[in-house]
C-alpha cells in the first residue's frame, strides 16, 4: 500500500467509519476504495463544521471528527474552521495535503505547522513512508487525551507516494483520564454547602462527560441554579426551576444577577 492508503487503515483501525473532505486529496480516493466513507463538501467551512458537529455530538462515546483538504488554498481557507474548533475545545484530525519537500518551504507555499501552531493542540508532516504509523499514534494521542482540540497532520505528496510494507505495526494509543483528588472535591462540595448563594457554571464538559442526569440530581439534592455556557447550551434543561440560561451577552437578567451575587461560582 502507499502512504495514503496506510493512513485510511489506520483511521479505520481507530473507528473512523467516514472522512469530511473538499478535493483534491488523493487520501478521498484512498478512503472510497479502503471502505471509510468520504463525504465531499461544497467548500472547506462546511465540512470542517459537520465534522467538528459529529465530534461534539458523539464525544462522550469516544468519536472524533476527521477532515482533509487540499494543500495551499484549502489549509487557508481551513483556517476558521479550526480557529473555532480550537476555542471551543472540539476533537478533529485535520490531513491537509502538503507538498513535496523540496518546494515546502519555498515563499509563497502556505506553510501550515507555522500557520497553525496557535489554534492546534499538535502539528507535524509526515516526510517519510516509513514514519506513518509513528505519526498518526502521536496525532491520535494528542487528539484522545488533554483538553479536547484540533489535531494537524500534513500529507506531504512526495513521502505519501512512497511504499508501505503494512500497519500491523500500528497500536492504538490508550485514552488517559484525570480527575481531581478526592478531598479537592470534599472541599468544592462543602464550600457549596456553606455558601449563600452559590451557582453552578456548567460547560461542554458535561457533554463530553455524558453528564447531564448526574448534573440535575447534584443541582437538584444542592437546590443550587445552574448557568451553562455557549458550548455547553443544552447541558441542563432551561424550563427546569433552577435553570437560570445561558450566558452570552443576551442572556436573561438572573444569570448576570447571580454572577454579581454569588458567593461561591462552581465550573
Amino acid at each position: 500500500m502507499n502512504g495514503y492508503d496506510a493512513v485510511v487503515d489506520i483511521l479505520k483501525k481507530e473507528g473512523f467509519e467516514w472522512i469530511a473532505c473538499f478535493p483534491a486529496n488523493p487520501l478521498i480516493e484512498a478512503a472510497g476504495k479502503g471502505g471509510l466513507k468520504p463525504i465531499v463538501f461544497r467548500q472547506e467551512r462546511g465540512g470542517i463544521m459537520a465534522a467538528d458537529g459529529y465530534a461534539r455530538m458523539l464525544a462522550s462515546q469516544g468519536k472524533r471528527g476527521v477532515f482533509c483538504s487540499q494543500g495551499g488554498p484549502g489549509i487557508e481557507n481551513s483556517f476558521g474552521g479550526f480557529a473555532q474548533a480550537w476555542a471551543e475545545a472540539v476533537p478533529v484530525l485535520y490531513l491537509p495535503a502538503g507538498s513535496p519537500a523540496n518546494v515546502a518551504e519555498v515563499k509563497p507555499n502556505f506553510d501550515p505547522q507555522t500557520n497553525f501552531a496557535h489554534i492546534t493542540k499538535w502539528h507535524s508532516s509526515i516526510t517519510k513512508s516509513s514514519e506513518i504509523s509513528n505519526q498518526m499514534r502521536r496525532a491520535m494521542a494528542q487528539l484522545k487525551n488533554g483538553r479536547p482540540g484540533p489535531v494537524l497532520l500534513e500529507m506531504r505528496s512526495d513521502a505519501m507516494s512512497g511504499e508501505v510494507d503494512n500497519t500491523d505495526d500500528y497500536s492504538s494509543p490508550n485514552s488517559i483520564l484525570t480527575s481531581p483528588s478526592l478531598s479537592d472535591v470534599k472541599d468544592a462540595v462543602k464550600a457549596l454547602g456553606n455558601a449563600k448563594n452559590p451557582v453552578i457554571w456548567a460547560g461542554q464538559g458535561i457533554l463530553y462527560g455524558a453528564a447531564t442526569e448526574e448534573l440535575k440530581e447534584f443541582a437538584e439534592i444542592m437546590q443550587i441554579p445552574v448557568i451553562t455556557t455557549m458550548p455547553g447550551k443544552s447541558t441542563f434543561d432551561e424550563r427546569h426551576p433552577l435553570s437560570l440560561g445561558a450566558a452570552n451577552r443576551t442572556a436573561p437578567k438572573a444569570v448576570w444577577s447571580w454572577l454579581k451575587d454569588s458567593d461561591v461560582l462552581i465550573g
